[in-house]
């Protein structure tokens, strides 16, 4: 699995690009939420659930089921009805079911259980750039996460970085064509 900066940038980055402007707080407090939530199905570790099964990581909670649920509970629980629009359930939904796809691009571990309950399929990426990041840490998995985090970065880290800087880049070209074009 991508760490759990992965997908919170991952997060973040979706909340900027569905607004118009800087996201409001709670936009993108709920979509970095969201993009790690599916996470939570860590502890059924504690359960011994076999790596396959459907309640075991990358099962269910990673699917596009899952991903409307965690979008629709964001929705309730984060915004009042007022505030409630299209566009904030699509960021949410879309920072949910950006977990899945982050995990399905990674080099490692199981595959993802997109279709869940409906299929038991598991998908892998035919790309997968991102190494898995080892759990739990101990001495020599310290370098792998390393590894892991520079692959995070150069995957993630540097997309997230265009999504906010793109915006302000155009703006500021386009105030500047305007103000060419004033002077005579």
């Amino acid at each position: 699995m991508s760490s759990l900066f992965g997908h919170a940038l991952a997060g973040l980055a979706i909340s900027a690009a569905c607004t118009r402007s800087r996201p409001p707080r709670r936009v993108w407090i709920f979509a970095v939420a969201c993009a790690v939530a599916p996470d939570l199905d860590w502890f059924m570790d504690f359960f011994q659930v076999s790596q396959g099964a459907s309640p075991a990581h990358r099962g269910l909670s990673h699917s596009l089921l899952a991903a409307l649920f965690i979008a629709a509970a964001a929705m309730l629980i984060g915004f009042r009805p007022q505030l409630r629009s299209v566009r904030h359930w699509a960021c949410m939904l879309a920072a949910a079911f950006s977990h899945g796809l982050l995990d399905a691009c990674t080099f490692g571990g199981t595959g993802v259980a997109f279709l869940l309950p409906f299929s038991n399929a598991r998908f892998v990426g035919a790309w997968q750039p991102i190494f898995v990041s080892p759990i739990p840490l101990s001495g020599k998995l310290l370098d792998w996460l390393l590894f892991s985090l520079g692959t995070e970065i150069v995957w993630i880290g540097l997309p997230a970085a265009l999504v906010f800087v793109t915006p302000q880049a155009m703006l500021r070209l386009r105030q500047r064509w305007r103000r060419s074009e004033e002077i005579p």
